[in-house]
C-alpha cells in the first residue's frame, strides 16, 4: 500500500463527490481533445507546467493536430477511443465544439479519466445533470473551464465583497464585447459561450445564487443570439448586470463593483484594478498572472489528489442553468425565477 493514498474529493458546495484508492503521481498525463483556437492554448500550457505532461492530441482536423503534435513533440491520436483506452492517459481536456462535450465527457468518466470541460459544460441542462450524476458514482474529478475564476481581479473583487472593504455591495456588472472569431466552431449563442464567464464570476464574487433573471437580446449577424443584456437578482439589494456581444470591433472585458462606500473598475485583460472611495483614487496594478495556467495547475493538483477542485461539475451545471434561463427570458420577454 506504500504507493497509494486514500483520497476523498470534495466539491466547493456539495461535499464529498467520491472516494478512491488512487496511485500517488507527481505528474498528470493529459490529452487534449480539440486543437482549435482554445485547445491549442491547453496544449501549450500543459507543456509549460511542472505537474503535467502533454500525453497527446486529437482533432477531426488531423492535419492541424499533427502540426501541433510535432510542435510539442507529443503523440497524435487517431480517435477519441484510442485516447480513452490508453492507460498512460490520466486525464483529458475537452476543447471541441459544445455539442460534443456531453458524449466525450461521459465516455471519459466511464473509462476512469479525469475531465476538464471547456465552457459551456454542455449544450443542455439535462446533459450536464447526467455528467454530474455519473461523476458521483465514479472516482474521477470533473471540472469546467471558467478561466476568470483564476484572474487576479476576480480574487481581489471577492475579497472586497467578503470583507466589506467598501461597505455592502449594491451592483456587480460586466461588459464582455468583441468581434466574432471566424476560426472558432460555433454551435452556441453568445450567452452560453461568453456571458457564462461572468455568470460564474458573479456567483463566486458574491458567494450567492441569483433568485431570478431578466434578459434581452437578439441576432443581428449570426444564426444564434449575438448580443444580450442580462439582469440578475441576487437578493438583499444586490443586482448583477452582464452585457455581451459578438458585434463590436474591439475586444472589451470589464468588471465593475458599486458598493456602499466606493466603486471598483477592473479590466479582465490587463488586470488593472481601480478603487475609488471617499478619500482617494487608488490605481492598483495587480501582479499579472496567466489565468489559464493557474486554472490548469489547479485542475492537475485536484486530479493528483493534492487539493480539492476549485471549479466543480456542480459549478458548471449551475452556471449553465442561469444561462439557459437567460435565453428563456429573452424568448418569453419575462422574468424567469431560478431555484437552486
Amino acid at each position: 500500500m506504500r504507493n497509494f493514498i486514500y483520497l476523498l474529493i470534495f466539491t466547493q458546495n456539495e461535499g464529498i463527490i467520491g472516494s478512491s484508492l488512487v496511485k500517488k503521481m507527481k505528474k498528470l498525463n493529459v490529452a487534449v481533445i480539440g486543437t482549435g483556437s482554445w485547445g491549442k492554448n491547453h496544449a501549450r500550457v500543459f507543456t509549460e507546467m511542472d505537474n503535467t505532461t502533454l500525453a497527446g492530441l486529437f482533432d477531426l482536423d488531423q492535419k492541424r493536430a499533427n502540426e501541433m503534435a510535432k510542435l510539442y513533440n507529443t503523440k497524435l491520436y487517431s480517435s477519441i477511443d484510442e485516447i480513452l483506452k490508453d492507460e498512460n492517459v490520466h486525464a483529458i481536456t475537452i476543447a471541441s465544439p459544445t455539442s460534443t462535450h456531453a458524449k466525450i465527457a461521459m465516455q471519459a468518466i466511464e473509462n476512469g479519466k479525469h475531465v476538464l470541460i471547456e465552457k459551456p459544460m454542455t449544450s443542455t441542462v439535462e446533459e450536464a445533470e447526467k455528467i454530474v450524476d455519473l461523476e458521483k458514482s465514479s472516482n474521477v474529478v470533473v471540472s469546467v473551464g471558467f478561466i476568470e475564476r483564476f484572474n487576479p481581479i476576480v480574487f481581489r473583487s471577492r475579497k472586497i465583497v467578503e470583507e466589506e472593504e467598501l461597505g455592502e455591495l449594491v451592483l456587480i456588472s460586466a461588459r464582455r464585447l468583441g468581434p466574432y472569431w471566424p476560426d472558432r466552431l460555433k454551435d452556441v449563442d453568445v450567452i452560453r459561450d461568453v456571458s457564462i464567464h461572468d455568470i460564474d464570476a458573479f456567483r463566486y464574487i458574491t458567494d450567492k445564487e441569483p433568485k431570478s433573471v431578466y434578459a434581452r437580446g437578439g441576432k443581428l449577424r449570426h444564426t444564434y443570439l449575438d448580443y444580450a443584456e442580462i439582469l440578475l437578482d441576487f437578493g438583499n439589494g444586490v443586482t448583477g448586470f452582464i452585457e455581451s456581444n459578438y458585434l463590436t470591433p474591439h475586444k472589451l472585458r470589464k468588471l465593475n463593483l458599486t458598493c456602499e462606500k466606493g466603486v471598483v473598475e477592473a479590466d479582465y485583460i490587463s488586470q488593472d484594478y481601480l478603487i475609488e472611495d471617499e478619500e482617494w483614487l487608488r490605481n492598483k496594478k495587480l501582479q499579472w498572472k496567466e489565468p489559464l495556467s493557474a486554472e490548469m495547475h489547479a485542475f492537475a493538483e485536484s486530479c493528483l489528489g493534492n487539493a480539492p477542485p476549485v471549479i466543480t461539475s456542480i459549478d458548471g451545471l449551475k452556471a449553465l442553468k442561469i444561462a439557459i434561463a437567460s435565453i428563456k427570458s429573452i424568448e418569453a420577454h419575462q422574468i424567469v425565477d431560478l431555484n437552486f
